[in-house]
C-alpha cells in the first residue's frame, strides 16, 4: 500500500510574543507510528510597536481587538504567501494557533488572534484554527496541547519541558498521557529584561549578576497555583496578579537571578523519575545560565538539547500536526492532559471546497 503524505504549514504565535513561527512538514504514518520530516522553517520578529499591542492587546475594547485580529491575519498571509513562494510549497492545509489574548479556564473563555478567514481567502487552502474552545468548554484547560504531539511524534523521551512564555511539561506513564504548566518563564525573564531595554537576557548573563533574594524564593514558591495538581494551566492575567506583585522592592538584576532559581525548583518538583531522558525546547534553551541551573538540580537525569531548528520550532511543527488530525477527523487532545470530559477532535476547518 502507497504511504500517504501530508505537507502541512504550522503556524506559532507564543506568549512571549518574540515573533511569528512558520514551520513546514511532511506528515506520514509508518505502520502504526506517526513521523515527520522537517523540510522548511522561518521565524519573523516583531517590530517593537507590534509586539506592544500583542503584549496589551488584552486590555483593549471589543473594536480594537478586531481591527488587531484582521490586521495580524494580514500580518500571517503576507509572510505565509511569502514563505510558500520562496520555497514553492503546495500544502494540502494549514494549521494556525494564532496569538492568545485571553485565557480564563474559570469563566470558560480561550481566544486566540489572527483571522482565520484572511488567510483562506487570500491562500485558498485549507484552514484549521481555533484548537483549545471546543476543550475549554467540556471542561477542559484548553492546554497545554503540545503533549499530544510529544506522544506521537517525540515518544523515545521519559518527558518533553518546552521553555516559552510559560514552562510546560509531559510525559507519559501507562500508555495515558500526562501534562501541564509549571510555572511562567521567558513571560517574566523577557518583561524584566526590557526594563533594562533589552528584548531578552542573552544566555541569561543579567540573571547570573544578581543576588538571590531568599524572601522573594519563598514568596514565589507560596503562589498557590502550585498547591494545585494537573491538569491545570497558567494565563497572562493570572501572572500579573499574582506574580507581578512580588517583584515590586527588587532590582532587576536580583530579579531575574531568583527567578531563574526558581524556575529550576519548580521543573524539579515535576520531574518525578529519579533517572529519566528530558527533551528541552523552546527559546528559554537558549538562556544558559537558566539551562545550568535545571542540569545542577536534576544530576541523574539526563537532558538532551536538540539542534536549533527543533528548539525553535517544536511547537509550531506540533501544531501543524494537531491541525492534521484535525483534518482528518481525528483525535488531537486527551482528556487525561486536560481535564476535559471528553477527548476531542478539536479546531475548526475552513475549506470551501464542493465534494
Amino acid at each position: 500500500m502507497k504511504t500517504v503524505k501530508y505537507n502541512v504549514i504550522g503556524l506559532m504565535s507564543g506568549t512571549s510574543c518574540d515573533g511569528l513561527d512558520i514551520a513546514n512538514c511532511i506528515f506520514w504514518k509508518d505502520k502504526r507510528k506517526w513521523c515527520y520530516e522537517i523540510k522548511r522553517t522561518k521565524s519573523i520578529n516583531y517590530n517593537k510597536s507590534f509586539k506592544k499591542k500583542l503584549l496589551t492587546c488584552y486590555k483593549m475594547n471589543a473594536y480594537d481587538l478586531k481591527k488587531l485580529d484582521l490586521e495580524f491575519g494580514n500580518y500571517m498571509l503576507i509572510h505565509i504567501k511569502d514563505f510558500i513562494s520562496e520555497n514553492n510549497i503546495i500544502p494540502d492545509l494549514i494549521s494556525s494557533h494564532g496569538h492568545t489574548v485571553f485565557h480564563n479556564i474559570k469563566e470558560k473563555i480561550s481566544h486566540q488572534i489572527g483571522n482565520p478567514f484572511v488567510l483562506y481567502n487570500g491562500l485558498n487552502v485549507p484552514i484549521v484554527y481555533n484548537l483549545r474552545e471546543l476543550d475549554v468548554i467540556a471542561g477542559g484547560q484548553g492546554a497545554p496541547l503540545v503533549p499530544f504531539g510529544d506522544k506521537h511524534l517525540f515518544s523515545q523521551y521519559d518527558y518533553c519541558v518546552n521553555i516559552g512564555g510559560i514552562l510546560n511539561i509531559s510525559y507519559t506513564n501507562n500508555n495515558t498521557t500526562y501534562a501541564f504548566d509549571v510555572c511562567p518563564a521567558n513571560t517574566i525573564l523577557n518583561y524584566f529584561s526590557r526594563k533594562l531595554n533589552l528584548e531578552f537576557d542573552d544566555k541569561g548573563k543579567i540573571a547570573s549578576t544578581g543576588r538571590f533574594i531568599e524572601k522573594l524564593y519563598r514568596d514565589l514558591n507560596k503562589i498557590s497555583y502550585y498547591d494545585s495538581q494537573g491538569p491545570k494551566s497558567l494565563d497572562i492575567q493570572y501572572i500579573e496578579k499574582n506574580y507581578f506583585p512580588l517583584f515590586k522592592s527588587y532590582n532587576v538584576e536580583d530579579i531575574l537571578n531568583t527567578y531563574v532559581e526558581h524556575i529550576g525548583h519548580q521543573l524539579h518538583k515535576s520531574l518525578n523519575k529519579k533517572r529519566a531522558d528530558v527533551l528541552l525546547t523552546g527559546g528559554g534553551v537558549f538562556n544558559e545560565h537558566l539551562v545550568r541551573i535545571i542540569k545542577n538540580k536534576e544530576l541523574n537525569i539526563n537532558f538532551t538539547i536538540p539542534d536549533k531548528k527543533l528548539i525553535i520550532f517544536k511547537e509550531s511543527i506540533i501544531f501543524g500536526f494537531l491541525g492534521l488530525m484535525r483534518f482528518l477527523k481525528r483525535k488531537n487532545i486527551n482528556n487525561s492532559v486536560t481535564g476535559s470530559s471528553i477527548s476531542s477532535s478539536s479546531g475548526i476547518i475552513i475549506n470551501n471546497k464542493l465534494y
